[in-house]
């Protein structure tokens, strides 16, 4: 493909994103400045007896900023891997970082589910190549899945030589899910029932260069074949740790976001 080709596809993939995150933003903003309106202009009854409505709308803007970030990478799906430049990534490290936020989330929210990171030790630090983003959206999509299969859950994401596992200890995924995972073939269940999550978590590990299979058994477990990469290892370690102590923030917050549809909701006092 073409520099400007790829240009372009970025652009498309970018633009879509940072559209819908800025109408979002401005709603967000548009509904705190009403919320806060709404708590000083009617009484205290009339106030609770609109909480429950506003805190709908709110779950409602929370869902459509999810579908909007995953409208935008579905919108470009077939040419995504054209569109990521996979670049050196030490996985184990990524992937502790992860569980310690997706935790911190579960713990605030009262969720009775956990991850857990594991490594053989012989696999001090697990170089391959990746893309940031896209492994946080494929990590969040797999999460959410296993919690709306139902809790309690133990989520362990295991990495070896070459290799990276996610499984849970539920219930498994349908025959049509694993068939969509792999293949790509839509089921009229699914068709029917929605959702973009699988066929994300596809795209992205595709994108990504890795592939995978998914394991039959107990539970639902899915075993990544990663990319080589030789590269110097200080280099990918330094990187990692400064970009974790600068936007830790925000990385929680876009994961909330991912994870917010399958969280027990829970009226929150103001």
């Amino acid at each position: 493909m073409q520099t400007n080709e790829q240009e372009l596809i970025r652009a498309l993939r970018g633009g879509l994103r940072g559209r819908f995150r800025n109408s979002f933003h401005l709603l967000e903003n548009a509904f705190e400045v009403l919320d806060d309106r709404m708590s000083h202009c009617v009484t205290p009854t009339e106030y609770d007896t609109l909480r429950p409505l506003l805190q709908q709308i709110r779950e409602q803007l929370l869902l459509l900023q999810r579908l909007g970030d995953h409208a935008a990478d579905a919108a470009i799906a077939p040419v995504l891997r054209q569109a990521c430049a996979p670049r050196p990534m030490e996985l184990l490290g990524q992937l502790r970082e992860w569980s310690e936020l997706v935790n911190e989330i579960l713990l605030q929210e009262e969720v009775p589910a956990s991850v857990k990171v594991e490594a053989s030790g012989e696999v001090p630090v697990l170089l391959t190549m990746g893309d940031d983003t896209l492994l946080s959206g494929l990590l969040a999509n797999l999460v959410s899945n296993s919690l709306a299969a139902g809790t309690p859950v133990e989520i362990t994401l295991a990495c070896g030589p070459g290799q990276f596992c996610y499984r849970d200890n539920g219930p498994g995924l349908p025959a049509d899910a694993v068939t969509l995972l792999e293949g790509g073939a839509w089921s009229e269940r699914l068709l029917e029932q929605g959702g973009l999550g699988l066929p994300l978590i596809r795209a992205y590990a595709a994108a990504m260069g890795w592939t995978f299979t998914v394991e039959k058994g107990a539970g639902t477990c899915l075993r990544f074949s990663l990319p080589t990469c030789s590269l110097d290892l200080e280099s990918v370690v330094l990187e990692s740790s400064s970009r974790g102590l600068l936007d830790r923030e925000r990385r929680r917050k876009d994961l909330y976001r991912e994870l917010y549809s399958v969280l027990p909701k829970q009226e929150k006092q103001s």
